[in-house]
């Protein structure tokens, strides 16, 4: 299956802006997060929405990203699966264990709220269970302890599945694989599927690789409106029309057409940059090196916030109501994070190269048994 005709939607200057983008999303859900865990007391200007909806930057990202590099023509199921455990599975191992490390060996004195996890040792393994397996996003499931943003990985992890049995297979097969595929994710999952397709759309769709220049910046700003009207009609009128037609549990799936309208946002803004960078070109590729260093941790510091933030909490370490102590607080997570993928992320090259030599046939582009 190849990409639509002509340049790719993703181009080199875009590139660097969405791994400055990846890095600006990851350090805001941490920050929102650290608000909505009383590292700070202070005024803050947003709520929980704010740290979702860069969730939703995440899924859309995902989508164009991975829909780039496997619709080219030049992988293949093997391959793609390899190269998805390799980008996981280094970041989320490790920070399961270290949450629950965070919760019942390296915590302080101070009374944390403990996400409803269990005390025993055979519970704490069962709990472990699920997010190993990326299941601990359907209804009803434990989730992680001490990390509930996990949960958006577990969505990826169904998409990235789906789409590969939708590309890879042909025929019969593809159908019944793709049915069966959905139908084990869940409705609650499938409602979240249309945010990360969009960015998997960009990739056909002609247009959004024509966007003219001088409109441009009038798309940027006409999205960002719309964007905060969002933010002004999703609890009151669009999460309440889920729930009225949604019967059964939606998880975190919850504000499902909020959702989906911020992700189609997204597609008008990412054909803007693409045309701005395009335009600016040289100066923005001279930070590649920067945007990839920051971008190369920005999945560790997603799943390792949560549980450093509660070790923060726990040893009595707050800002209270003051900015530059919470600065400080937010410092000290983010360089933590940075030297913690030394061992996780940064990794994954490593960990792919290892893969494809020991079980990958390279000749023919199929596992070797």
């Amino acid at each position: 299956m190849a990409q639509s005709a002509g340049e790719p939607f993703l181009t080199r200057p875009l590139s660097v802006v969405l791994d400055f983008v990846r890095f600006g999303a990851a350090l805001l859900v941490a920050v929102g997060h650290a608000v909505q865990l009383g590292l700070y007391q202070g005024w803050f200007p947003f709520g929980v929405r704010m740290q979702h909806y860069c969730v939703i930057v995440f899924f859309v990202l995902s989508g164009l990203v991975i829909s780039t590099s496997v619709l080219g023509g030049r992988s293949s199921l093997p391959r793609y699966a390899i190269a998805r455990m390799a980008r996981i599975l280094p970041v989320a191992i490790p920070a399961l264990i270290f949450s629950t490390l965070a919760a019942y060996v390296l915590a302080g004195p101070s009374p944390v709220r403990m996400d409803n996890s269990p005390e025993d040792a055979l519970a704490i393994t069962r709990q472990l269970l699920a997010p190993l397996t990326f299941l601990s996003a359907w209804p009803g499931v434990a989730g992680p302890i001490w990390n509930p943003p996990y949960w958006s990985l577990c969505y990826e992890v169904w998409y990235y599945a789906i789409f590969a049995l939708a590309v890879f297979l042909r025929g019969w097969a593809r159908i019944g694989a793709v049915v069966l595929g959905c139908l084990a994710a869940g409705g609650a999952i499938l409602l979240l599927m249309p945010v990360w397709l969009f960015g998997v759309a960009l990739t056909h769709v002609p247009a959004a690789r024509r966007l003219p220049l001088a409109a441009a910046p009038f798309v940027l700003v006409g999205a960002g409106l719309l964007a905060l009207a969002l933010f002004e009609v999703d609890r009151e009128v669009l999460n309440p029309l889920l729930k009225a037609w949604w019967p059964g549990d939606t998880e975190w799936s919850q504000w499902a057409l909020s959702d989906i309208a911020m992700g189609l946002l997204m597609m008008p803004v990412l054909a803007a940059a693409r045309s701005l960078s395009g335009r600016f070109a040289e100066p923005i590729v001279s930070l590649d090196a920067a945007a990839k260093r920051l971008a190369g941790f920005s999945f560790t510091l997603y799943l390792f916030h949560w549980p450093l933030i509660q070790l923060l909490r726990s040893w009595g370490l707050d800002a209270g109501r003051s900015l530059a102590l919470f600065a400080a607080l937010i410092a000290l997570i983010v360089l933590a994070s940075a030297a913690i993928s030394l061992l996780t992320e940064r990794q994954s090259p490593r960990l792919r190269r290892w893969m494809e030599a020991r079980f990958l046939d390279e000749r023919r582009g199929v596992f070797a048994i």
